[in-house]
């Protein structure tokens, strides 16, 4: 009994030892002065986020209740030094409170948050460090790359909020107003509203978010709001849906874009796309961790429907884009600005214009001059080695003038800076034009190879809608493989190595352009003027361009008819896009009235000129000599083209009754 007696004493002394310490915690808690923590609070948020913290007003914290809260005074964030201002966040008084109840069921739950004149300046420099990437002192990636999981708050207080973003790389500038009350005014719905305005690429530019209140939000509520965003010509328009507030790793966007080229959505989203004419698409997005999916992209890019699939995986060093599109129907016209020419009235943020499958991007110093075909516009290889893309595209019907076009279809990839498009395809009625092109973008001047092949390519689908018949039928075979440098389309020709080569080993030509290569006055202007499109046989078509230092000299041309052997002889200056061509036809049979003078081809590649240089007729004999030194083996052409040809007999004949090395 004694036992049980002591026993039951010690209980008593130790529960009343253990409530006297609570109490006197408790007492302590009460009147603890907290603002002796303000330095240690202040350097745990300095290690955590790798900026300068601290606490300037008072710290005072409630406990004794089920809603526990804090009330920060004065709390600043400094922005790394090579920033342009020096605070990143500030503000002069912040409310912040938590449910017990939920924190003990291991959610949390922020039942209100007030910041009254808070100030959030973020900056990118020119390097890529930005300010917000938070956990290193420099402001670069660190390589937590996950979206913020922000807790719930039920009711999000804003009171003369300003925010501030200047991004160098994106070109993106601007300033605004953040506000958030409980509740939507008479003359606003939305209750809460981000308002701001600046530039993007030295444009207008203007951002409003709207959202609904976050009054009795709860996390397995879904929360909604929208976003609009004007750049110039761009227009974005989104409604995004967080499907548990406010974990950022989830959303659900739904977007409609609009503008007059799709390579300026690159300062809104850092990716490198490509020139385009006018576009709208709309599409819907999930978003999961880093990885954005678009499964229902569909639109117009000019006259060209475009749609598909898009994954962009955002948590790489380089983000990926990967894309399967598709376009039912293409108007070959709306290609032409990825090769840097620009879309007809179609302004835009960028003084100039360059893609190439989503590589190539304005630059102001690039532009196609009035006399030139080939643009001069300027790829910018640090948006190319700035991502990593695989594209798939293909389009079923094709519209191009005179062309009878059945289906483009390309495989894109690019990888830290080189660019491949392998296989690049152009399917037409008979025939294909195909191959590979490489862009190796790592160095500053980008090096360039193509290797592109003709095939089977039937010479009487061309004409016109005014031709009652071809000018010229037959199969063409060809190949051109060029080796360059320079970051235009101009300055890759320019500095253009390799060959050109072309083959009709057997066909017919309209009998009118054949006389007149023999310049047959009677006969040869008589069947042009009288429109007679009677055929004559070609035997044998070889013209063999080589290229060096960026002229194409003409090795080979040579067509053998049945009234008339034409060669000719010349370059093209590709620097300066200059023709200088002749023609020299000698017909098979005796002509009374013929002019022995070569037909010239002038002028440039955008204005040829043709005509008949009088100033020739003394040379004609060294001309002839001339042309036929220009005669070279022809093997080695037609194994260029397709080694199948080398045997042609076609051209074996031809060329061994022109006197001219056959070594078939």
């Amino acid at each position: 009994m004694q036992n049980l007696f002591v026993t039951h004493s010690k209980r008593t002394w130790a529960a009343i030892v253990a409530g006297a310490v609570l109490l006197a915690v408790l007492v302590f808690i009460a009147f603890f002065d907290w603002n002796m923590l303000r330095p240690m609070i202040a350097r745990s948020i300095t290690a955590k986020t790798g900026r300068m913290a601290s606490i300037d007003g008072d710290l005072k914290v409630h406990l004794f209740s089920w809603t526990p809260s804090a009330e920060i005074n004065g709390l600043t964030l400094q922005n790394p030094s090579w920033a342009d201002r020096k605070v990143m966040f500030k503000a002069t008084q912040i409310d912040v409170s938590v449910s017990l109840g939920r924190l003990l069921r291991g959610q949390i739950v922020v039942p209100q948050m007030k910041l009254i004149e808070p100030v959030l300046n973020l900056e990118r420099d020119s390097k890529g460090r930005a300010s917000w990437e938070l956990g290193s002192k420099a402001g670069t990636p660190n390589g937590n790359r996950h979206p913020s999981k922000i807790p719930t708050i039920q009711r999000l207080l804003i009171q003369d909020g300003e925010l501030h973003v200047v991004d160098k790389i994106r070109k993106l500038r601007f300033g605004g107003s953040i506000v958030a009350v409980e509740q939507a005014g008479k003359n606003d719905s939305s209750a809460f509203k981000v308002r701001a305005k600046g530039t993007l690429n030295d444009k207008p530019f203007e951002l409003d978010a709207n959202g609904a209140p976050l009054l009795n939000l709860t996390p397995h509520k879904p929360y909604e709001f929208s976003l609009q965003v004007t750049a110039a010509d761009i227009n974005l328009d989104t409604q995004v849906t967080v499907p548990k507030p406010f974990d950022l790793s989830s959303l659900d966007v739904k977007f409609t874009v609009s503008g007059h080229d799709l390579a300026d959505v690159y300062y809104l989203t850092g990716l490198a796309l490509p020139n385009t004419p006018a576009y709208r698409f709309s599409a819907s997005v999930q978003v999961s961790g880093n990885t954005y999916r678009v499964d229902d992209l569909t639109g117009k890019l000019g006259s060209s429907d475009l749609g598909g699939s898009v994954v962009v995986e955002s948590d790489r060093a380089r983000p990926k884009l990967t894309a399967k599109l598709t376009s039912r129907n293409l108007k070959m016209g709306d290609l032409v600005p990825m090769l840097g020419q620009p879309a007809v009235d179609s302004p835009s943020l960028s003084s100039a214009k360059i893609a190439s499958s989503g590589s190539r991007t304005p630059e102001p110093s690039g532009v196609k001059t009035p006399d030139m075909l080939l643009p001069d516009a300027d790829l910018q290889v640090n948006r190319v080695r700035a991502m990593d893309a695989d594209v798939t595209y293909s389009a079923t019907d094709v519209s191009m003038p005179n062309v009878p076009m059945k289906n483009v279809s390309f495989h894109l990839l690019l990888n830290d800076g080189v660019m491949t498009l392998d296989p690049l395809s152009f399917v037409l009625d008979q025939g294909t034009f195909s191959g590979k092109v490489t862009i190796d973008a790592r160095a500053d001047v980008p090096v360039s190879n193509i290797d592109m092949r003709m095939s089977d390519v039937d010479l009487a689908q061309f004409k016109t809608a005014k031709m009652t018949q071809p000018p010229l039928s037959g199969t063409l075979m060809g190949r051109i493989k060029i080796h360059g440098t320079g970051s235009s389309v101009h300055k890759l020709a320019s500095s253009a190595e390799g060959g050109m080569s072309f083959i009709i080993p057997n066909g017919g030509v309209n009998q009118a352009l054949a006389e007149l290569t023999g310049i047959n006055v009677t006969r040869g202007l008589g069947l042009l003027l009288a429109k007679d499109e009677t055929k004559t046989s070609i035997r044998c078509g070889v013209v063999d361009f080589q290229a060096h230092d960026g002229v194409l000299g003409a090795k080979t041309i040579f067509v053998d008819t049945t009234d008339v052997l034409i060669q000719g002889r010349g370059d093209i200056n590709l620097r300066s896009e200059a023709l200088n061509l002749a023609l020299r036809g000698d017909p098979k049979k005796l002509r009374l009235t013929r002019i022995r003078a070569p037909i010239t081809i002038k002028g440039t590649l955008d204005h040829p000129s043709i005509g008949i240089d009088p100033g020739k007729l003394a040379e004609q004999g060294a001309v002839a000599a001339a042309l036929g030194t220009l005669l070279t083996p022809f093997a080695a052409i037609l194994a260029f083209v397709d080694p199948g040809l080398a045997k042609n007999k076609d051209c074996a004949a031809s060329m061994a009754g022109a006197g001219a090395p056959a070594h078939l």
